[in-house]
């Protein structure tokens, strides 16, 4: 059985992203985990079930291939799920169709707070 994890979960290999996603969930007090590649974070969500899951673009493989298998995953399709997207209106249409929140960059506080709060994070 999969242990619940009370934060975050981030797929990207910008190591300035992750800086600054852990900056601001640390003034939330939720925890951070992540991943560089889409294979490590998968083998990582076998065994846990993370409180949201945010997917940079600029991951190893096609994000939105991810997200599908994740959003098939019967565990994790409640799970809220976002994609960090370049202002793209072909990259928000793929993001409708995968049925997948897309947030679009640069991330700033306000997005990040804003989606959080809309899953019904505490504060």
């Amino acid at each position: 059985m999969a242990s619940l994890f009370p934060g975050l979960l981030l797929l990207s290999t910008n190591l300035a992203l992750r800086a600054y996603v852990e900056l601001l969930l640390s003034e939330r007090g939720m925890p951070l985990a992540y991943f560089d590649t889409a294979r490590e974070g998968l083998f990582w969500l076998v065994d846990h079930t993370p409180r949201c899951i945010l997917i940079d673009q600029d991951l190893d493989l096609d994000p939105f291939a991810v997200a599908a298998r994740i959003n098939h995953v019967r565990r994790l399709k409640d799970v809220p799920l976002a994609l960090l997207i370049s202002p793209d209106e072909r990259l928000k249409a793929t993001a409708e169709v995968v049925r997948v929140k897309a947030i679009e960059k640069p991330l700033n506080r306000e997005k990040l707070g804003a989606w959080l709060e809309g899953m019904g994070s505490v504060e």
